[in-house]
Order: C-alpha cells, then structure tokens, then sequence
C-alpha cells in the first residue's frame, strides 16, 4: 500500500511562495529604467509577478511589455533574491530573479517608453549611485546585479542582506 499523500492533497500543503523576474536596462550612459507604481511608495525594475505555469524570465519579458510597452529580452540571469516569510507581516517567502536586458540608447527610450497608467506613474533613467529609491531590499539586489554586470560579481543567489549564500 502506498503511504504517500495523493498529488493534489500533497501539493495544498505546501507553503506559498511569491516569485518575480525583473529586468535591468541599461541605456549608452549604463544608466538603468526605474518605473513608479501608482500602488507602492518606492520604484521598482521594470518586471513583475510570475504567472502558474510562467517561466521568471517569460514573466519579465510580459511584465516590461505590459507596463511601459518595450519588447526586451530577458537574457542572463544576473541574480536571484531569496526573501523568507514574514508571519508577522502576513507575507509567503519568495525568490525575486533580476535579469539583463542589454543596453538601448536613451533616445530610443524616451520615445518608446510608454508607461501603463493603471499601475505606473513615472519612469527614469538613474545611476547606481540612485539605487536607494528602489527600497532598500530592491536596492540590494539591483546594486548585486549591477555588480554581476561590471564584472565585480558572479551570478549568485543572495539573501535578504544582499550578500552572496
């Protein structure tokens, strides 16, 4: 006899988790597109929520398509944020995977961009130096990933400090 929970009962007992894959574009200047939700008090990457069934980086590429109307590649996985549940706070653990999107002039975005009104107030182009206005985790994980594309880092997943596991 089979002791082992059926598929469906098994799968309903496992935790939640809440994961996302933004992307880091770059323009000539190695600026990088920041987005303001209407819905949040910080910026974020372009990118967001991963679908049932979604690939991280399908998610990104339908997330910056979706809110500010650019047709990117989500290349190389630059770094993958693991955030543990917060019972307190009523938040599921979750893994946030930040991708690059390759460099397209500033010009090019500034005509192209087209921000989703229901979700996006604004957008920018900043330096790393800006990075703060992301929050402080989102800060963290851009600044890694910023790292990874300087060539000071390798493609690592890293906690909710930042630093490499």
């Amino acid at each position: 006899m089979n002791e082992l929970l059926p598929d469906p009962y098994f799968y309903q007992q496992l935790p939640s988790i809440h994961a996302s894959g933004s992307v880091i574009l770059r323009d000539e200047h190695g600026r990088f597109v920041i987005e303001k939700p209407n819905y949040r008090d910080h910026w974020l990457l372009p990118g967001g929520g991963v679908d049932g069934g979604e690939d991280a980086r399908i998610a990104a590429e339908r997330e910056v398509l979706e809110e500010i109307g650019l047709t990117v590649t989500a290349g190389r996985m630059l770094v993958a944020n693991w955030v543990p549940s917060h019972i307190a706070q009523g938040s599921t653990m979750g893994v946030h995977f930040i991708f690059d999107a390759g460099v397209m002039p500033a010009a090019e975005l500034e005509a192209t961009i087209r921000l989703q009104e229901s979700e996006l107030d604004d957008w920018r182009l900043i330096d790393r130096e800006d990075a703060h206005l992301l929050s402080d985790w989102g800060g963290r994980r851009t600044l890694y990933a910023l790292d990874v594309l300087d060539g000071k880092a390798e493609p690592a997943l890293i906690g909710q400090d930042g630093r490499g596991y």
